[in-house]
C-alpha cells in the first residue's frame, strides 16, 4: 500500500465520521423502524448526527489551533489530544441524550442511535483515559465501534448482516494497515484501539440495558 493511498483511506474513515456512518447503517439496515419518515426526513438524522460530531469537533480544532492549543492537526502528540478528547466526548455525550428516546427531542428520539452515541463516547472515554499513559490510534477505536455497532444490531436487524460483518473486519484491517504505512501508530496501538471501540459499544447495547433493567 502507497502513502497515497493510505492517507486517502485514513481521511474517508476519519474516527469522527464513525457516529454518521454509523447512523446511514442503523437507518439502512432497519427500515422498520423509519418506515413513518420521508427518505429526506430520514437523510435529516444523519444530517444532524454529521453537523455535531464531525463538523463541531472540526471547527472546535480550528479554534484551538487558532489559540495555539494544539500544534498540528494529526495530534500525534498525545498531550495535545487531550482537549480536543473532552470536546468530542461532549458532543457525543449530548448526542446520546438528543436521540434518547425521554427526552425534549421526540422527534428524533431513537433508542438504537442513542446507544450508538453513548457507545461511541465510552470509547472515547476509555481512549482518553489510555492516552494518559500511552498512545492510542482513535482510527482503531472508530474501526472497533463499527465492529461493535454491527454486531450488536445484528440480531434484530431486517436483513442478515454477517457479509457486512465480515467485510468491517477486513476494512478494520485495512485501515490499521493505512496507518502502520503511514507510520502514525505501532501493532500494539492498532490493538488497543480495536479493542476500546468494540467494548464502547458492547457496553452500551449489552451490559447497559442488562444493569438499567
Amino acid at each position: 500500500m502507497s502513502k497515497r493511498i493510505a492517507n486517502i483511506i485514513s481521511y474517508l474513515f476519519h474516527p469522527l465520521l464513525f457516529p454518521t456512518y454509523g447512523a446511514l447503517l442503523i437507518i439502512a439496515v432497519n427500515p422498520h423502524l423509519f418506515a413513518s419518515y420521508r427518505p429526506k426526513d430520514q437523510m435529516l438524522w444523519v444530517i444532524i448526527t454529521f453537523i455535531f460530531t464531525f463538523i463541531c469537533p472540526v471547527v472546535w480544532l480550528l479554534i484551538m489551533k487558532q489559540l495555539e492549543l494544539i500544534s498540528d492537526f494529526k495530534l500525534e502528540n498525545p498531550k495535545d489530544r487531550i482537549i480536543p478528547y473532552v470536546a468530542v466526548i461532549t458532543f457525543y455525550l449530548w448526542m446520546f441524550k438528543f436521540f434518547k428516546p425521554i427526552s425534549s427531542s421526540a422527534q428524533f428520539s431513537n433508542k438504537l442511535l442513542s446507544m450508538m452515541m453513548l457507545g461511541a463516547a465510552l470509547a472515547i472515554s476509555i481512549g482518553f483515559f489510555i492516552n494518559n499513559f500511552r498512545k492510542i490510534s482513535i482510527h482503531a477505536i472508530g474501526a472497533g465501534s463499527m465492529l461493535g455497532l454491527i454486531l450488536a444490531i445484528m440480531g434484530g436487524a431486517d436483513y442478515d448482516l454477517r457479509l457486512l460483518f465480515v467485510s468491517a473486519v477486513l476494512l478494520a484491517g485495512i485501515i490499521g494497515t493505512s496507518r502502520l504505512v503511514l507510520g502514525a501508530h505501532k501493532p500494539n496501538e492498532l490493538w488497543a484501539g480495536y479493542l476500546t471501540g468494540f467494548i464502547g459499544q458492547f457496553f452500551s447495547f449489552t451490559l447497559l440495558p442488562f444493569f438499567m433493567g
